[in-house]
C-alpha cells in the first residue's frame, strides 16, 4: 500500500524494533510534524507547510494534533520492548531483534498488523495481537489511568531531570518552537532519501494508489481518525514542564492533578470511595511542592524581567499564569468545594507583589553598605538604582500586564517600601550631624523632586497612595537633633574657641595684626547648620537660625566683655606699653564686628518677630565694641594733637601755621594705621569722631577768647585764618572718607561774622549758623561778638535776640532731640565772657590817652604818628 511505501528504510529493517514502535505510535495518534515522511514532495510543494498546533486549541484535548512529550516518548519506548519480550511473534531474543531484515517482509508484516487492528475496530472485536506486540490498546490504558511518579517528587526530581532528553519541544506564547522541528524533519527526509531513494519513492507510490483495492482504502481511512486518548503526566515530567519554564502548560496540569486530588478527598469524604491512604497524601503533597517550584520559576522571571532589553516571551507566560489562576479562584470561591482551610485561594496574583518588593530590595544598595558620615552617598545610590530600575520597568515589562494589573504603580510602590525599610534602619541608630542633615534634605527634596518626579515623566502615577518614608515622629525627633547640635557648638565649642583667641591676642601683643580669625571660624561653624537647614524646608531654617541667633547673642556678650577686659588691661599697663600692638589688636577686634552684624541680621530675616530682643542683645554688644575700640583710637589721637591746639587762635597764630601743620601731620600718620579698619566702623564712626574732635576742638581755641580784634586789620587777618584752616580741615577729612561734612561749615560761618560791618548782615549769617548748628547758643555768638571786638550793646543785643527768636520759634526742642553725632557746640565750653569788662575798660583807656595825647605839646614832628591805628592796641 502507498502509506507503507513512504515509511523511512529503518522500519523496513524488520522486527519490533524500539525506534520502529516510535514512529508507528505516532502514527497511530495521528501526529503530523512539520515535514509529513509519509506525504510525498509534490504534496509538500502545494501545501507550503506542515500542520502546526494553532493557540486557540487545547493541549489537553484529544482531538488536535500536538507533540508528543519526551516522557511519552520514554514510555513508548518501555511499551516497545515489553512487546518485543512478551508478543508471540517476536520470540527471539532483545539482540536479534535488532538483526537486520528484508525492508519488503517488514513492511508487509506492518501492513498486515495495521489491516487486522482496523478490521477488529471495525467490528468491534479486541484484535489478538494489539497494535503492537506487547502494547496495551488505548482502552487498557485509559483505565491505568495518570503514570505513578515512582516515587516522591523530592527524591527523584535530580534523577529526572538528569536522564531527560534534549528533544522536548517547548510551547512559548502559544507558539511551537520551529527551529526544533524543523531540524527533526529534515534530517528523517534526509535519511529517507539516501536510503529509498526520491524517484522510485514517487513510481512506487503512484503505482501503488492507482493499484489499490476499494477494501484497503476502507482500511486505511478508518484508521486515520483512531486518536489514541492523551495521557495524564506524571508528576516528574510536570515538574520538568515548570523547570524548562513551559509555565502555562505546566500550571495546567498542576490544575489537574490538584482536581484529581480534590475529587478523591470528596468522594473519600462521601463514602464512595476507599479514604485515601498514603498515595492521596503523597500526591497532595507532590501538588504543593509543584506548585512552590512553580512559583520559583514565576518569580525568577519577574526578577529577570528588569535586568534584559526586553522581557521576552516567558514573562507573558507569567501572566497568563497569573490570570489562569485567579480564575481558578473564582471559580472555587463559588463553588461548593469552598471549604475553610483549603488549598485555595492560591492567591498568586497577590504573591506576585509580594514577588515584585522582594525583587526591588534585592536590587537596592544594602543596609549594610551605608557608611557613618557618609550617608549622602549612600542616597545618591538608592536614587540612582530607583530611577533605572522603574525606568527599565516602564520600557520592559508594564506593556506585557493588564491594564487592571497596574503594574507600574505596584513597581513604585515595591521600591518606595524597600527605600522606606532601610531608612527605617538608619534612623534607629545615632546619626552624626551631617547624616541628620544630608536624611532631612533627602526626604524634603531630592526624593520627590529627582526620584519621583524623574519617574512621572515617563509614566505617571498616583503619589497619593505612597506612604511616608519615616513617621512623623522620626523625623522631628531628628530636627530636634539639629537644634541640639547648634546649641551644642554656641556653648562649648564656641566657647572654647573665644578663650583660646583671648589667649592669643596677649601672646601675639608685640605683632602688628589688623586681622584676627574669631568672626570667621564661628560664623563658619553655624554658616553650616544655617544653610543646610534652609536648604531643606523654611520651617526647619527658621528653628535653626533662632537657635543660632539666641546662641550668638550669648557668644558675643562674652566676647565684648573679655574685649573690655584687654582694653582695660592695656590702659593701666598690665601688659606692658606696646602702643602699636595695641592701636593694631583694637582695630583687629572692631573688625570682627561687621561680620557678625551681617550673620546676625540674616539669622533674624528667618522671623523677625521672635528674633527681635536676640538681634537687639546682639547689636548692642556689637556696638558697644565698636565705640569702646574708636574711643580708644581718638583718645589715643588727641593725645597726640591736643598741645598742638593750645597754641591755636593766639596772636602768634595769626602769623604763624604751624600749629595746624602738625595737627594734620599728626592725623594723617594715625590714620595711616586706622585705615586698617573696615567700614562701616571706619568711614562713620572712627572718621566721623576724629573729624568732629578735630573741629570741636578748633571752636574750643576759638571760644577762650584769647585774641581781641581791635580793627578792621585785625578782623580781616583773623577771619581768613579761620576760613583758609577751615578749608583745610575739609580737605583732609574728605580724603579720609570721613561722612561728618556738615562740621565744615561751622568755622566759615564764624570768619564771615567776625568779617562783616554792617549789623544786618551779621544778623543774617548767624541766623543761618544757628540753623546748622541748632546747639548754638546765646554765648557762642556772644563770645564770637567779643573776638570781633563789639563794644555797642545795642547792636549786640539786635544780634543775640535772633537767637533767642530762633529758640522761641523751635521750641526749644531742636538742641534736646539732637543726637550726639549732630551736636558740635554742645561739648564747646565759653571761657571769653569774663574778658569783657577788661574790653571795656581798655577801650575807655584808650580814648582817654587818646585825648590826653592830642593836649600834649608836640615836640618832635617826626613823632607824631605814634601808631597807624589805636584800635590795635589792646
Amino acid at each position: 500500500m502507498p502509506i507503507f511505501k513512504n515509511l523511512p528504510v529503518r522500519l523496513k529493517g524488520g522486527g519490533p524494533t524500539l525506534e520502529n514502535a516510535l514512529i508507528l505510535r505516532r502514527m497511530s495518534l495521528n501526529i503530523t510534524p512539520q515535514h509529513n515522511p509519509f506525504q510525498n514532495d509534490d504534496d509538500d510543494a502545494h501545501s507550503g507547510h506542515g500542520n502546526h498546533w494553532s493557540p486557540g486549541s487545547s493541549l489537553l484535548d484529544g482531538d488536535a494534533p500536538r507533540d508528543r512529550n519526551p516522557f511519552e516518548d520514554e514510555e513508548d519506548e518501555n511499551e516497545a520492548n515489553e512487546g518485543k519480550k512478551g508478543g508471540g511473534g517476536g520470540g527471539g531474543s532483545a539482540k536479534g531483534s535488532f538483526k537486520l531484515k528484508s525492508p519488503l517482509k517488514g513492511l508487509e508484516k506492518l501492513r498486515k498488523n495495521l489491516r487486522v487492528s482496523g478490521r477488529s475496530k471495525a467490528e468491534g472485536t479486541p484484535s489478538p495481537q494489539g497494535p503492537l506486540q506487547g502494547t496495551p490498546s488505548p482502552t487498557v490504558k485509559k483505565k491505568k489511568g495518570r503514570r505513578s511518579s515512582e516515587g516522591s517528587l523530592l527524591r527523584f526530581a535530580g534523577k529526572y531531570r538528569d536522564s531527560l532528553g534534549s528533544r522536548k519541544e517547548s510551547l512559548i506564547n502559544g507558539e511551537l518552537n520551529s527551529s526544533e522541528t524543523d531540524g527533526d524533519s529534515s534530517s528523517n527526509r534526509l535519511s529517507f532519501r539516501k536510503m529509498v531513494g526520491l524517484g522510485k519513492l514517487k513510481r512506487e507510490s503512484l503505482a501503488d494508489h492507482s493499484s489499490q483495492g476499494p477494501e484497503e482504502q476502507l482500511v486505511q481511512e478508518e484508521a486515520v481518525p483512531e486518536v489514541k486518548p492523551r495521557e495524564p503526566l506524571s508528576v516528574l515530567e510536570i515538574l520538568q514542564l515548570v523547570k524548562k519554564r513551559d509555565l502555562l502548560l505546566a500550571d495546567t496540569h498542576i490544575l489537574e492533578l490538584e482536581q484529581e486530588c480534590n475529587e478523591s478527598l470528596a468522594a473519600a469524604e462521601r463514602g464512595t470511595a476507599p479514604p485515601a491512604e498514603d498515595g492521596g497524601r503523597r500526591k497532595a503533597k507532590d501538588v504543593e511542592l509543584l506548585y512552590e517550584e512553580l512559583q520559583k520559576e514565576l518569580w525568577a522571571v519577574v526578577r529577570e524581567s528588569l535586568r534584559t532589553p526586553t522581557a521576552g516571551p516567558n514573562l507573558g507566560l507569567v501572566v497568563q499564569v497569573l490570570q489562569q489562576e485567579e480564575q481558578t479562584d473564582k471559580d472555587w470561591a463559588v463553588s461548593e468545594a469552598a471549604a475553610p482551610g483549603g488549598p485555595r485561594p492560591r492567591r498568586l496574583k497577590q504573591r506576585w507583589k509580594e514577588a515584585v518588593e522582594e525583587a526591588a530590595d534585592g536590587s537596592l544598595p544594602q543596609r549594610a553598605e551605608f557608611t557613618a558620615g557618609e550617608l549622602d552617598g549612600y542616597l545618591d545610590r538608592l536614587r540612582a538604582r530607583m530611577v533605572e530600575d522603574l525606568g527599565a520597568a516602564n520600557r520592559n515589562v508594564v506593556s506585557i500586564y493588564p491594564e487592571e494589573y497596574q503594574p507600574f504603580q505596584v513597581y513604585v510602590e515595591s521600591y518606595h517600601q524597600a527605600i522606606a525599610r532601610r531608612l527605617t534602619a538608619i534612623t534607629d541608630q545615632e546619626l552624626e550631624i551631617t547624616d541628620i542633615y544630608s536624611l532631612l534634605d533627602w526626604l524634603h527634596n531630592i526624593y520627590n523632586r529627582d526620584v519621583l518626579g524623574t519617574v512621572c515623566i515617563t509614566s505617571p502615577f498616583s503619589r497619593s497612595l505612597l506612604s511616608p518614608l519615616l513617621s512623623a515622629e522620626t523625623v522631628d525627633r531628628l530636627e530636634l537633633d539639629c537644634l541640639n547640635s547648634v546649641r551644642a557648638k554656641v556653648t562649648t565649642e564656641l566657647s572654647q574657641v573665644l578663650d583660646d583667641e583671648e589667649k592669643r591676642w596677649m601672646e601675639t601683643l608685640h605683632i602688628e595684626e589688623f586681622q584676627i580669625s574669631l568672626a570667621k571660624t564661628v560664623i563658619q561653624r553655624l554658616q553650616v547648620d544655617l544653610e543646610r537647614s534652609a536648604s531643606i524646608n523654611r520651617s526647619l531654617g527658621s528653628r535653626v537660625a533662632q537657635c543660632s541667633l539666641n546662641g550668638l547673642a550669648d557668644f558675643l556678650y562674652s566676647f565684648q566683655r573679655k574685649a573690655e577686659m584687654f582694653h582695660e588691661a592695656m590702659q593701666s599697663g598690665m601688659l606692658g606699653d606696646n602702643e602699636d600692638g595695641y592701636v593694631s589688636k583694637t582695630i583687629a577686634l572692631v573688625n570682627c564686628c561687621p561680620p557678625f552684624r551681617g550673620f546676625v541680621q540674616r539669622c533674624a530675616q528667618c522671623d523677625p518677630s521672635v528674633s527681635e530682643d536676640s538681634l537687639r542683645r546682639a547689636n548692642k554688644c556689637l556696638d558697644n565694641i565698636v565705640q569702646q575700640g574708636v574711643r580708644v583710637l581718638s583718645d589715643r589721637l588727641y593725645l597726640h594733637i591736643r598741645p598742638f591746639f593750645e597754641r591755636l587762635v593766639k596772636r602768634k597764630w595769626l602769623s604763624n601755621t604751624e600749629p595746624y601743620e602738625q595737627i594734620e601731620a599728626t592725623v594723617k600718620e594715625d590714620f595711616k594705621k586706622y585705615r586698617r579698619m573696615d567700614s562701616p566702623p571706619y568711614q562713620v564712626l572712627l572718621v566721623g569722631e576724629v573729624h568732629r574732635r578735630v573741629v570741636m576742638e578748633y571752636l574750643r581755641s576759638v571760644m577762650r577768647g584769647r585774641i581781641i580784634c581791635t580793627s578792621l586789620k585785625m578782623r580781616k587777618r583773623m577771619a581768613g585764618r579761620l576760613r583758609d584752616e577751615g578749608r583745610q580741615i575739609r580737605v583732609l577729612f574728605k580724603d579720609l572718607e570721613s561722612p561728618s561734612s556738615w562740621l565744615d561749615g561751622a568755622l566759615s560761618h564764624i570768619s564771615e561774622i567776625l568779617q562783616l560791618e554792617d549789623v544786618p548782615s551779621i544778623q543774617m549769617e548767624v541766623a543761618v549758623l544757628v540753623r546748622e548748628f541748632p546747639d548754638v547758643r546765646k554765648k557762642h555768638v556772644s563770645a564770637i561778638l567779643n573776638i570781633r571786638g563789639m563794644t555797642r550793646q545795642a547792636e549786640r543785643q539786635e544780634i543775640l535776640n535772633i537767637v533767642k527768636d530762633i529758640e522761641s520759634s523751635d521750641g526749644g526742642g531742636s538742641a534736646a532731640a539732637l543726637s550726639r553725632d549732630r551736636a558740635l557746640f554742645a561739648e564747646v565750653p565759653v571761657t571769653s565772657e569774663v574778658h569783657c569788662l577788661n574790653v571795656g575798660l581798655s577801650r575807655v583807656a584808650l580814648t582817654a590817652s587818646s585825648c590826653f595825647s592830642a593836649l600834649r605839646p608836640r615836640r618832635r614832628k617826626a613823632r607824631a604818628p605814634v601808631q597807624d591805628n589805636p584800635d590795635d592796641v589792646l
